[in-house]
């Protein structure tokens, strides 16, 4: 256990670096509107702040989808209460275990989205209402965070590794940016601080409010997009251009070791296809697939659509995550549903989305947005103009736009930017940033972003070191991309390996209108760079 960390769960990470005080540099701020677990909170060098949390908000919206906030709860602080506990840094306490219910594309459950599955439990052997109440992993985890003696958390550190890794190398994580908004947001806490205490005292979870919000991404991976540092099996495009050639065994592994086309293996040279060995149906006419790591490709996703109406009545919010979740006609059917069941006015309905497609078939997004209520739209934007268009191939910042311009229309109707921090987004995050506070001012209600993990050659902390230094200073107000870029690059890892990926992929867009050439949307890599017939053998 940490010094600086003496209640919280410990972990083995890389050791703390010493940083130069730069707090004389001038500071460009988001307004507080803005600060979704990103600028506004002033913490780094593993320092969790905590001072965000419990305060009046100023968001347009709760997170029951109310426009107005109730009054500040009296006694919220008391001693020994949950929230006095969490504030202080007594318990490491999330709300997520206690109101979340995430479901992987192979149909695995997971603590969140970034926790870890514990490979058992399953969309196709555990309904959603008995993972909830029931699952070993949640009650471990439930169990250790309501308690100020516990020492070993053993489940935390198994299931929630990268939150609590996170914070010690940036002082943020996710559950610290789901924290500052969920603790000043009163009505809801209100619940969750009830479902923590019920837990800790009888050690049982039950369905009592509306607080739970379901994350799906089952419906697959179809996808319009290219993203270079996306998981191939998240997106049937990726899945396609890598079939065609580009892929990059130091980055990604293996080819022929990667399942990229749903049930498929595909060999390293790409000529021979063998189809997934058995591959059986139950009665219910769903796959049942020995490795859980395959993505499920459910024929008769009917089961799941009937449990989730049977929690329909204790739900505040459902997020379809892709692929790309507009696109995918089969998620209508659940929309129509929950309209049909008079449920859809009481749910807020997110979505993960690149937002360059708003139609599935028939099916247009905006047809049910009024339905709903309230439509949140978390939009995939780490970039601006040919910037995203490079790093998100297929993309067209305009129609972004555009389609931003749409979702403003509506009252009920908010939209995100959450963008992911890498290799390439680094070097013009900040222009995202300056976007937001101009032109998107009225448009985009929170920007959020998180660091990529995987694969580690894609991360902040491997570019050349003079990019990272001239980097630093732009975002002084952003401690955590800071410590990304004063990291040291990882260990035995080539550069010149994401060149290499990154040029192959220029090559495989050149003559369609996709075409745009790494070194002149990021010239400053350029020298960087060594031609292939200029290496070391």
């Amino acid at each position: 256990m940490s010094e600086e960390f003496p209640n919280w769960p410990d972990i083995d990470i890389e050791s703390r670096y010493d940083f130069p005080d730069d707090d004389n540099e001038k500071v460009k701020e988001l307004p507080k509107h803005m600060t979704k677990g990103g600028p506004g909170d002033k913490s780094t060098g593993g320092n969790v702040i905590t001072d965000s949390w419990f305060e009046e908000p100023l968001k347009k919206f709760d997170s029951l989808g109310n426009k107005k906030f109730n009054n500040y709860i009296p006694d919220l602080l008391k001693k020994g209460s949950i929230a006095q506990q969490a504030k202080d840094k007594e318990i490491f306490f999330c709300d997520i275990p206690f109101t979340q219910l995430y479901m992987e594309i192979d149909g695995n459950y997971q603590p969140c989205c970034f926790g870890k599955p514990d490979g058992k439990h399953n969309i196709l052997n555990t309904s959603m209402k008995e993972w909830m109440v029931n699952s070993p992993a949640l009650n471990g985890i439930r169990k250790e965070m309501v308690d100020p003696n516990e020492k070993e958390f053993k489940n935390v550190n198994k299931y929630c590794v990268r939150c609590v890794s996170d914070e010690k190398r940036y002082g943020k994580s996710r559950r610290t940016a789901c924290m500052k908004i969920h603790t000043n947001d009163f009505e809801f806490w209100g619940k969750v601080d009830r479902s923590a205490r019920m837990f800790k005292a009888s050690g049982l979870f039950d369905f009592d409010e509306r607080i739970i919000e379901v994350q799906l991404k089952v419906y697959g991976s179809e996808c319009n997009l290219d993203c270079y540092m996306c998981t191939h099996q998240n997106s049937t495009i990726r899945q396609k251009v890598a079939n065609e050639g580009v892929w990059n065994d130091a980055i990604f592994g293996e080819l022929s070791e990667r399942r990229l086309d749903h049930f498929k293996w595909v060999t390293r040279d790409k000529t021979n296809i063998i189809k997934e060995p058995d591959v059986k149906l139950d009665e219910h006419g769903d796959y049942v697939i020995p490795k859980l790591k395959a993505q499920v490709k459910i024929k008769n996703k009917q089961s799941m659509v009937d449990q989730t109406m049977e929690l329909a009545p204790y739900i505040r919010s459902i997020k379809i995550i892709g692929g790309e979740p507009l696109i995918m006609k089969k998620h209508y059917e659940l929309l129509d549903k929950l309209i049909a069941a008079d449920q859809a006015k009481h749910i807020i309905l997110k979505y993960q989305t690149n937002l360059t497609e708003t139609k599935g078939g028939k099916h247009s997004i905006f047809d049910y947005i009024p339905k709903f209520k309230r439509v949140s739209m978390v939009a995939s934007v780490d970039g601006v103009g040919k910037t995203i268009e490079y790093m998100r191939r297929r993309c067209n910042w305009d129609k972004i736009k555009d389609n931003l311009a749409l979702c403003a229309k509506y009252d009920n109707v908010d939209a995100d930017f959450n963008g992911l921090v890498s290799f390439l987004s680094v070097m013009r995050f900040y222009e995202v940033i300056d976007w937001c506070m101009t032109e998107g001012k009225d448009m985009i209600d929170q920007v959020n972003w998180a660091m990529l993990e995987s694969p580690p050659l894609l991360r902040t902390n491997n570019l050349p070191q003079k990019i990272k230094d001239d980097l630093i200073p732009k975002y002084k107000g952003w401690p955590d991309i800071q410590e990304a870029l004063r990291m040291p690059a990882e260990e035995g890892l080539d550069i010149q390996e994401v060149f290499d990926y990154l040029l192959d992929a220029d090559k495989y867009y050149e003559g369609t209108k996709w075409e745009l050439h790494l070194f002149d949307v990021f010239p400053e890599l350029k020298e960087h760079y060594i031609p292939k017939d200029q290496r070391k053998k």
